[in-house]
C-alpha cells in the first residue's frame, strides 16, 4: 500500500509539472508559454521537414545527374542567392504589410514549386536544367518570405522571450534537419526521388494551413513613410549606426561563406570522401549535423543572455565550425565524418542564434523588418556565394584541399573578429 501511495504521489507530481509547463503566461520569458508561438511552431517544424526533404533530394538528384561539385554548389547558390540580392529591398516593401499574410501567399507559391518538382521527377529527365530552374524559383520565394519569417517571433512573444523564441525555432528547424534528410533518404531508397519530392509537398500543405489559421495582430509600430529609396537608405543607416549590429552582420557573412556553406556540399562530400556513398549515408551526414544543431539549440533555449553575450556565441561558433570543416578534409571514416558533421551543425546553430538574437535585442522596433531583411541577405547570401565558390574550387583543386582552406580561414577570421570585439568593447 505504501508503494502504491508513493506511486500515486509521483503520478500527481508529474501531472502538476506538466500542467505548469503548459500554463500560458503573456509575460513569461519562456516562448513556449505563449499560445500563438506554439501554433506557429507546430506548423513551422512540419514545413521545415518538407523543406529539408526537398533540399536534400535536389542536391542528390543534381549530383547523380552530373557528378559535379560545382553544379551541386550552384543548386544551393540559386536557392540562397536571390534572398541575398532581393532581401533588403523586399524588407522595405513588406514592412508595412502584415507578415502573416506575406507568409501565407509565399507558402502558396512554394506549394506549386514543390508539386512541380514531384511532377518533373515522375515524368523523368536526364537534364539538370529543370532542377536548377526549380532551385532558382525556390530562391525567389524564399527572398520574399525571409524578411517576414525573421520578424514573426516579435509578433508572437514579448521582447523578454525573443532569445528563447529564436533558440527554440532554431532547435525545431534543426530537428527537421534530422527527420527531413533521413526521411528523404528512405523515400529515395524505396520509392525514388518522385516520392521524396511528393512527401515534401504534402508536409508543406500542412504548414500552409497552420499559418493560414494563425490569428496574429499586425505589429504595433508607426507606419513607415517616405520614398522607397529613403526607407531603404534609412534601414542601412540604422544598421550601420550600432557597432554591435554592424559587427554581427560582418561576422555572420564571413562565417556563412567559409564555414556554413560547406554543409551545402554534403552531397559532394558523401560522393567523394565516402567509398560507395549512397542516399542513406548522405541522409546520415545531414542528420548528424542536425543533431548537433538540436543539441546546441536546446542548450541555448534555456539561456538568457545579453546582446553582447549572444555576439560572443557567434564568434565561438565560427571558430569551432571552421576547425570541424578542416577535420572533414582529413577524415578517413564515415564515423569521423558523422562526428565532425555533428560538431559543425552545433557550431552553425551557435553562430545563427548568436547573431540573430543579438541583433533582434539591439535593433529599434520601427527598423526591425529592414534590419533583419539585411541580416538574412548577408547570412544566407554568404552561404550561397560560399557554396558555389567552394564547389568551383573543389572542381579545380579537389574537395579535401578546399575544405582545409575554407575551414582554416573561417576559424582564424572568426577568432580575429572576436579579438577585435573585445579590444573595441563592442556591446
Amino acid at each position: 500500500m505504501a508503494a502504491l501511495r508513493k506511486l500515486a504521489w509521483r503520478q500527481g507530481y508529474f501531472t502538476r509539472k506538466a500542467q505548469g509547463m503548459l500554463q500560458f503566461d503573456p509575460l513569461s520569458p519562456n516562448a513556449l508559454r505563449h499560445p500563438l508561438y506554439l501554433q506557429w511552431t507546430v506548423g513551422f517544424v512540419i514545413g521545415s521537414i518538407g523543406l529539408w526533404m526537398t533540399r536534400l533530394t535536389l542536391g542528390y538528384v543534381v549530383w547523380e545527374l552530373t557528378q559535379s561539385p560545382a553544379l551541386t554548389g550552384l543548386t544551393a547558390f540559386l536557392i540562397l542567392a536571390l534572398p541575398a540580392v532581393m532581401g533588403p529591398f523586399l524588407g522595405v516593401w513588406i514592412e508595412n504589410l502584415n507578415p502573416k499574410r506575406v507568409i501565407v501567399v509565399v507558402q502558396f507559391l512554394n506549394l506549386w514549386i514543390y508539386f512541380a518538382l514531384a511532377l518533373i521527377a515522375f515524368v523523368g529527365t536526364s537534364s539538370v536544367l529543370p532542377y536548377l530552374f526549380a532551385s532558382a524559383a525556390i530562391g525567389f520565394v524564399v527572398a520574399i518570405w525571409q524578411p517576414a519569417r525573421l520578424v514573426m517571433p516579435t509578433l508572437l512573444v514579448p521582447d523578454a522571450a525573443l532569445g528563447s523564441a529564436v533558440a527554440i525555432n532554431s532547435t525545431l528547424f534543426n530537428t527537421a534537419r534530422i527527420i527531413g534528410p533521413a526521411s528523404a533518404a528512405w523515400a529515395i531508397a524505396f520509392g525514388g526521388v518522385t516520392l521524396a519530392f511528393f512527401l515534401g509537398f504534402v508536409l508543406y500543405v500542412i504548414f500552409f494551413f497552420a499559418v493560414l489559421f494563425l490569428r496574429v495582430e499586425p505589429p504595433a509600430k508607426s507606419k513607415a513613410t517616405g520614398s522607397f529609396a529613403d526607407r531603404f537608405a534609412g534601414g542601412l543607416r540604422e544598421a550601420a549606426k550600432d557597432p554591435l549590429i554592424l559587427l554581427a552582420m560582418a561576422a555572420t557573412t564571413f562565417s556563412g561563406f567559409f564555414v556554413r556553406a560547406v554543409v551545402e556540399l554534403m552531397p559532394a562530400i558523401n560522393g567523394e570522401l565516402i567509398a560507395n556513398g549512397t542516399a542513406q549515408t548522405l541522409g546520415y551526414l545531414t542528420s548528424a549535423a542536425g543533431i548537433g544543431a538540436i543539441f546546441m539549440g536546446t542548450v541555448l533555449a534555456t539561456q538568457r543572455g545579453t546582446a553582447a553575450q549572444m555576439l560572443g556565441y557567434l564568434f565561438v561558433g565560427g571558430i569551432v565550425g571552421g576547425l570541424a570543416v578542416c577535420g572533414m578534409a582529413v577524415s578517413a571514416s564515415v564515423w569521423m565524418l558523422l562526428l565532425l558533421s555533428f560538431v559543425a551543425g552545433g557550431a552553425g546553430t551557435l553562430t545563427l542564434i548568436g547573431s540573430q538574437a543579438s541583433i533582434l535585442q539591439t535593433a529599434p522596433k520601427d527598423f526591425r523588418t529592414r534590419i533583419m531583411a539585411l541580416w538574412g541577405a548577408l547570412a544566407f547570401g554568404g552561404m550561397g556565394i560560399g557554396s558555389v565558390a567552394s564547389g568551383a574550387l573543389a572542381s579545380l583543386i579537389g574537395l579535401p584541399l578546399t575544405l582545409s582552406i575554407f575551414g582554416l580561414i573561417g576559424a582564424l577570421g572568426s577568432g580575429i573578429l572576436w579579438a577585435y570585439s573585445k579590444y573595441s568593447k563592442v556591446g
